[in-house]
């Protein structure tokens, strides 16, 4: 191969390289949707071939390099450097980083006592809140319930933020994770599994402001608001369970024997890279982004989503139920203008909401009775001695604006 020859082929396979580089950071690098976005439909082609468009990009690299030392007259050895370095960020923002920055915990994560959770808790008080009030003590930290076989766990949104999937207990039996999004402030219960066949879930992305996660057993990417598969034209979800928010000091007072999940950086001294990655994604990057959408205007952290439903301020915190393909939500303003609790027919089921303000809880429930329900405590208990099955499809206190992105046909606080 002549100089000229050399020159040409490193050029085009450099070119190819940092073109396949590029297109696995644009999309499966979900800060780089602050500047440039894809539809859903190229992000999941993109996905569902990254190994062969990274194996053609990586060798489209070697190649050039190779040729380089050939004739190293071809550019100058600065040059490419910034080249290999350029490649090497955006392949690994893509394909390495959200596996390594969030690091799923859905079979090992950390519990400990109520009383010993406090002091963890209290580590963490500057940071567990996203907007720009913080909370005043460790009692007013916002926490999601999860009631299961074995007791009350609760999981604040601070320590959820990071792993975004972790561990759960049983339900009748049935293994339980718990999946949160940062940026639509959602948590959902779900058992992991679909068509019978077990999930391993981890973090792929975000679309729309909400989680994608992926099966490692299976490469299929999970939209978290929807819990079905993406190339699943069944459409089967994740069976999904009950949750409450709450603020931390209802869950004392209501789960003394509960368990609370803490996720705590690692020491300096146990692991130095580990501390220092850690504690930039979660100080820096995520809550400096997920922050984005706490703040007080018509803008959302990512710029991918257009607000539409002005039925609702966009950055209203709503409550929200799915059943049967119909969807409601509602504000909590609304709850607590109510003189007791909301009787409504929802997908053609009967649901009793209702706003406790001693524990700051709004909660759902499935009556069967045939009447109107006048007073329902937050575990069900009706003033007649009934117990009522907690709506699994309860979604508390997320953003307005992404929920009516995924469910436009939603109705607004339904009576």
């Amino acid at each position: 191969m002549n100089p000229t020859q050399s020159k040409i082929v490193f050029w085009l396979a450099m070119l190819l390289a940092q073109a396949g580089a590029f297109v696995i950071f644009k999309d499966l690098a979900d800060i780089s949707q602050w500047l440039v976005q894809s539809t859903r439909e190229f992000t999941m082609t993109i996905w569902y071939n990254r190994h062969i468009i990274g194996g053609i990009s990586i060798f489209a690299l070697l190649l050039s390099i190779f040729i380089w030392f050939k004739n190293r007259e071809i550019c100058s050895r600065v040059l490419l450097a910034v080249l290999v370095l350029a490649f090497t960020f955006n392949y690994y923002s893509g394909m390495i980083n959200p596996k390594w920055m969030f690091r799923a915990q859905q079979h090992a994560a950390t519990f400990v006592p109520v009383e010993e959770a406090v002091d963890y808790m209290q580590r963490s008080l500057h940071l567990a809140h996203f907007g720009p009030e913080s909370y005043e003590s460790v009692d007013d930290i916002n926490v999601l319930v999860l009631e299961t076989d074995n007791g009350a766990y609760a999981y604040s949104d601070y320590y959820l933020l990071q792993p975004h999937v972790v561990k759960g207990d049983t339900i009748d039996g049935e293994e339980v994770i718990m999946t949160y999004c940062g940026l639509t402030n959602l948590g959902i219960a779900y058992s992991p599994v679909i068509n019978d066949k077990p999930l391993d879930l981890t973090v792929m992305t975000q679309l729309k402001n909400n989680l994608v996660m992926f099966d490692k057993n299976s490469g299929e990417a999970i939209q978290q608001i929807w819990g079905t598969q993406e190339r699943d034209e069944s459409k089967q979800s994740m069976k999904e369970w009950p949750t409450i928010r709450m603020p931390f000091s209802s869950f004392k007072q209501l789960y003394p024997d509960g368990k609370v999940f803490i996720n705590e950086i690692a020491a300096f001294n146990e692991n130095p890279v580990l501390a220092l990655w850690d504690r930039l994604v979660r100080h820096v990057m995520m809550l400096w982004g997920v922050g984005l959408n706490w703040v007080d205007n018509e803008k959302p952290a990512f710029p991918t989503i257009e607000y539409k439903d002005k039925r609702l301020p966009m950055k209203e915190l709503i409550w929200s139920i799915s059943l049967n393909d119909a969807h409601v939500v509602y504000s909590k303003d609304f709850m607590k203008a109510q003189a007791g609790p909301v009787n409504v027919v929802i997908g053609g089921e009967t649901v009793v909401v209702d706003y406790d303000e001693q524990f700051d809880s709004v909660t759902a429930f499935f009556n069967p009775t045939g009447q109107d329900i006048d007073e329902v405590d937050v575990f069900g208990q009706t003033a007649d001695g009934q117990k009522l099955e907690r709506v699994y499809s309860l979604k508390s206190k997320l953003f307005w604006f992404i929920f009516a992105e995924f469910y436009p046909d939603t109705d607004v606080n339904r009576v």
